[in-house]
């Protein structure tokens, strides 16, 4: 037996138009899609020969597989004008021979019908299986960020867990004989912060009376102005709207430019600064004591 394949390669040109291989032992799968100038294919009598595959011509018109073993005949989807068919079987001829055109055209027809019906299921198939990756892999993402947000609620979980044992052992050091009532722990607590901020306010203010009689006294004459620049600064402080604040600013500038000409800018920044953080430190209290 020869290789089916090996033979055919081996005595016949890609261009010939015409293959006879008549009883020469050819076994196995003959592919033939590379002699496209192909008008008659003849290999009877191979009885191992078990397959044949045909490029798509219409040259064709004549093809035997007498006393093959071929069974598939799918390749005669790529043969429209086939005229004649010797078929394995002894006797089965379809085509021009017999008179049988209807029958030849009938059987390449359905051939045809089926390689389309097979082209069209297999079109279908892969548009099914790409709708079906995207949908999986929704699904991966979806389980996926479903997975983040569980790992993220834990973690939640655990800061509120840790947050709650120390706002209990806070509870603990500010009330350690009652048992633990946010509402009085927040009352314990401001109490405590306004114990330690009454006395830094009362420091402070010290601090910045001081600070103003001395400015004073060397402003002598702008001394006035002084007070003014210290209350368009608390109205800064205390004032949050924009367009206010803009109009305190440009009084500062102003004032500022007076004050210089007796004070260093050294002397009026102190000033400022310790009557900024005097205030805040007073606004600070009394929203404790609200």
């Amino acid at each position: 037996m020869v290789n089916a394949q090996e033979y055919i390669e081996g005595n016949f040109p890609k261009n010939v138009k015409i293959i006879s291989a008549i009883s020469s032992q050819l076994e196995g799968h003959l592919d033939l899609s590379e002699y496209s100038n192909l008008t008659s294919v003849d290999i009877g009598c191979n009885f191992r020969l078990t397959s044949l595959q045909l490029a798509q011509s219409t040259g064709i018109t004549f093809i035997s597989i007498y006393e093959t073993g071929i069974d598939n005949f799918s390749f005669l989807a790529y043969t429209p004008n086939i005229h004649a068919i010797c078929l394995p079987r002894p006797g089965d001829i379809i085509g021009d021979h017999t008179g049988n055109v209807y029958l030849s055209k009938a059987l390449r027809e359905s051939c045809q019908e089926n390689y389309k019906l097979q082209t069209n299921l297999k079109k279908s198939n892969r548009q099914i299986q790409t709708q079906l990756d995207q949908e999986i892999k929704k699904i991966s993402d979806n389980n996926q960020r479903i997975k983040e947000l569980e790992q993220e609620n834990q973690e939640l979980q655990s800061q509120n867990k840790d947050q709650q044992n120390q706002i209990n052992e806070l509870s603990n050091i500010a009330l350690p004989n009652s048992p633990y009532n946010l509402t009085k722990l927040k009352q314990e607590i401001i109490r405590l912060k306004v114990q330690e901020l009454a006395p830094k306010v009362r420091n402070e203010s010290t601090k910045v009376v001081k600070l103003i009689e001395e400015a004073k006294n060397k402003a002598s004459n702008f001394s006035s102005i002084v007070d003014l620049i210290l209350e368009t600064q608390k109205q800064i402080v205390q004032n949050s709207e924009t367009s206010q604040r803009d109009i305190f600013f440009g009084k500062m500038e102003a004032y500022r430019s007076i004050l210089e000409s007796v004070l260093s800018k050294e002397e009026l920044q102190t000033l400022l600064n310790k009557q900024t953080e005097f205030l805040e430190l007073e606004k600070h209290l009394k929203s404790l004591q609200l």
